[in-house]
Parts: C-alpha cells; sequence; structure tokens
C-alpha cells in the first residue's frame, strides 16, 4: 500500500477559505478516519486527496512522490463516494469489472480480479444479478469491489454508510473494518458520525472549521482531548461542561467552585489561571455516580439494561446526563446527588483549550 502525507495544504473558493493549512501524515496500511460537523471541510480535503479538486496550495505526497499536480487516474488511489454509482443495467460481475475493461486487461485477469474481490466481499453468488435485485449493503459491497479491483495504493471512502438504516449500517462498519485488515490496506474514511470514527479507526482527524484540532487514537481523543470541541464531539452521550469559578491554585491543581456543586481540588497545571477566572469542568456521563456534589433534577430516564442514561439539570439550570448502573434506583422527577472523581474533570481556559492533567504522585516504596 502507501503512505500519505499533506503539507501546508489550503483550499479557497473565491474569498472564503475552507482549508487552512491542512499538515497531516498517514501510516502505510493504517486505517485513518476524518470526522467533524457539516461544512468542516473533510469532503472538500478528500476531493482534493483523490484530485477531483484542486488546492490553493500546499503538497500531497503518496509513497514519498509529490501528486500534488498528477490527474487523479495517476495518484494511484480509488473513492467510493456516497451514493453507488452502479450501472443498473450491468450484471455485479461487469459493475466491478468496467474498470477493468477501460484497462482493457485480458478476460482471464479480468475473471480473477474480480473473482478475489467477490470472494473477499462475499459476494461470488450474486455476480449475475443487476444492482436491483440487491440490498443496500450489497450495493455497497459492489462499489467498494469496483475499487479492490483496482488495487489502489490508497482507498478513499465519502461517507459510505450515510444511505443505509440503522442496523445494516453497524454491521457494514465491521465489514469495512475487517476488509481494511485482509486488504491490508491503507484507508482514509470520511463521516460525520463519530460512532464511526471511534470503532473503525487506527487514528482520527478531528476537523472543525477548516482546521485539524486533534488527530490521534481513538482513546486518546476520548481521555485526552486537546480542545473543548474534541471533548464534546468524541463520546456519546457528550461530555457534561459545567460553568466553574477559579478559587485557589496550589501544587495540587486547581480549586474550583462548580456552579450548582461543590467546591473541588482538580490534578491539572493551572498555568495561568488565576483567582476569579472563570473556566468549565467537563465530565463524562459514565464519570458520574450517584453521592453527595452535585445536585440534580431528573427530568427524563432511559433504562437501557445494564446503564440508566439520567439526563435533567443542576440546580443553576445547567443540563447535565449521567450514565448510572441499569439498576440504579432513581425516579424521574426527583432530586438526585452526583459526584466524580477529581481526576476523571477534564479543565477547559476561556479559549476552549484543555488544562493538562498533572502526573499521579509516585507511590513510596
Amino acid at each position: 500500500m502507501a503512505t500519505l502525507e499533506l503539507s501546508a495544504l489550503t483550499k479557497s473558493f473565491g474569498t472564503a477559505q475552507v482549508l487552512h493549512g491542512i499538515d497531516l501524515a498517514v501510516r502505510d496500511r493504517e486505517f485513518v478516519v476524518f470526522v467533524g460537523p457539516s461544512g468542516c471541510g473533510k469532503s472538500t480535503l478528500l476531493r482534493i486527496i483523490a484530485g477531483l479538486e484542486e488546492a490553493s496550495a500546499g503538497r500531497i505526497l503518496i509513497d514519498g512522490v509529490d501528486v500534488s499536480q498528477a490527474a487523479p487516474v495517476d495518484r494511484g488511489i480509488s473513492m467510493v463516494f456516497q451514493s453507488y454509482a452502479l450501472y443498473p443495467h450491468l450484471t455485479v460481475f461487469e459493475n466491478i469489472a468496467f474498470p477493468l475493461r477501460v484497462a482493457r486487461l485480458p478476460e482471464a485477469e479480468v475473471r480473477q480480479k474480480v473473482g478475489r474481490a467477490a470472494e473477499i466481499l462475499q459476494l461470488n453468488d450474486k455476480l449475475q444479478l443487476k444492482p436491483g435485485q440487491l440490498s443496500g449493503g450489497q450495493r455497497q459491497r459492489v462499489a467498494i469491489g469496483r475499487s479492490i479491483v483496482r488495487n489502489p495504493k490508497v482507498f478513499l471512502f465519502d461517507e459510505p454508510l450515510s444511505n443505509l438504516d440503522a442496523a445494516l449500517r453497524g454491521e457494514m462498519r465491521v465489514e469495512l473494518s475487517a476488509l481494511q485488515r485482509d486488504l491490508d490496506a491503507t484507508m482514509i474514511f470520511v463521516t460525520h458520525d463519530q460512532i464511526e470514527a471511534m470503532t473503525m479507526a487506527h487514528r482520527i482527524v478531528v476537523l472543525n472549521k477548516g482546521r485539524i484540532e486533534q488527530f490521534g487514537t481513538p482513546m486518546e481523543l476520548y481521555h485526552h482531548p486537546a480542545t473543548r470541541f474534541v471533548a464534546t464531539f468524541i463520546g456519546q452521550p457528550n461530555m457534561n461542561l459545567l460553568p466553574a469559578t477559579v478559587v485557589g491554585t496550589d501544587k495540587d491543581g486547581l480549586t474550583v467552585d462548580i456552579a450548582g456543586g461543590a467546591r473541588m481540588t482538580l490534578p491539572v497545571d493551572f498555568g495561568t489561571a488565576q483567582k476569579g477566572d472563570a473556566v468549565e469542568v467537563g465530565i463524562r456521563p459514565e464519570n458520574l455516580r450517584l453521592g453527595k456534589g452535585l445536585s440534580m433534577k431528573l427530568r427524563v430516564l432511559e433504562r437501557l439494561g445494564g446503564t440508566a442514561i439520567s439526563y435533567g439539570a443542576t440546580q443553576t439550570g445547567q443540563k447535565i446526563c449521567a450514565a448510572l448502573a441499569g439498576d440504579s434506583p432513581v425516579r424521574e422527577g426527583e432530586d438526585i446527588g452526583l459526584t466524580f472523581a477529581p481526576q476523571d474533570a477534564h479543565v477547559f481556559d476561556n479559549a476552549g483549550r484543555v488544562m493538562r492533567r498533572l502526573a499521579a504522585p509516585a507511590l513510596a516504596a
């Protein structure tokens, strides 16, 4: 397969700049997911890599070769779009074989390549059917098969699961992850769905307003978000953000008064924070538990078996969500107490940057 490197990549449409100095290095045989809200620039970035859009500035290197000015067909990439783009009058076999027919490969080689792709994608018994006779997931696999037979250096996927229902999306996530391992391929996958990103990616690129907010493994982004945006975008249900005021700083970290809650000392490097500064304390719903601390009016309770998702608000009206044990003795309409371990908290300054956590003290011998 191949490495992919983007250097100082920018893109403007008239006076509107949509990508701002993108620097990125994708490793050989890595599954990287671009994720972010609508309009963040992720599909534009993918189309620039594919050669379907021209960058305003910057370079694209595949296996160390600058392909910034190369035609799409000369970049060694293959792209699977959101729409299946299959030919309805052709069989599955001929849809998969289409790029090989265009390249005028010998019939024996066409059959060998199509047969291998069909076996990988479990389409052997569907080769003589037309697209209209297939399910949505099967049609998407045919589109992927058409990419596989080209033997590209890099596979690009532009929200390929968005047209599928929820159950089928889950199945296709598993299939695509297995496909990447089977092919040992370099893959770039674009989605707005953070669950797809978390479950499939080796590393995730979180994009926001045309900039990379953070690039790392799913668990790095989950446990160590660099910004408020990443913290609230990654994780389901979303991280709670609680307004707080700094009341003290010392070697143990930052002491804050949380709006509607108790005073706590949080083990973070407070930097230039001073008494009286406003900060936000982030705590994931799964890190909250019943206890003294925050007071919450429970408005909606979703019992999901092993987990009880509890939605409500603090005394100051701040929305809060807690993922409690499924058999927790709580009821809608009542006031409950919530607490959390200080080391589970994330603290964000007024610019939305996370304050680095302090290292845990070494245990005495």
